[in-house]
């Protein structure tokens, strides 16, 4: 869990069409356990990634991207991959 309770980034690509845009800017919380269908900022080898929760099993959240053509199958993540949840976009 981050020591700060907000979190700003920038969108990298296009898997979030039409909801977010690359270039866009998005303020996570990041006190908050994310529910199905919010949209996440998490880490995975390194790199930030914005997608949104599809199913949560036990401590793993399966996310994807909104656009399917643009987004990359990624794994289940734990909760300590979790930055935060999306609760502003501009």
């Amino acid at each position: 869990m981050s020591i700060f309770p907000f979190s700003r980034f920038e969108v990298s690509d296009n898997s979030m069409e039409p909801f977010l845009r690359q270039d866009d800017h998005v303020v996570t919380f990041n006190w908050s356990k994310p529910k199905k269908n919010e949209v996440i900022v998490f880490t995975s080898d390194g790199k930030y990634f914005v997608k949104r929760v599809d199913r949560i099993l036990k401590n793993q959240f399966f996310v994807s991207g909104d656009n399917r053509q643009m987004s990359s199958k990624l794994d289940p993540i734990g909760r300590k991959q979790i930055v935060g949840k999306v609760i502003i976009k501009y």
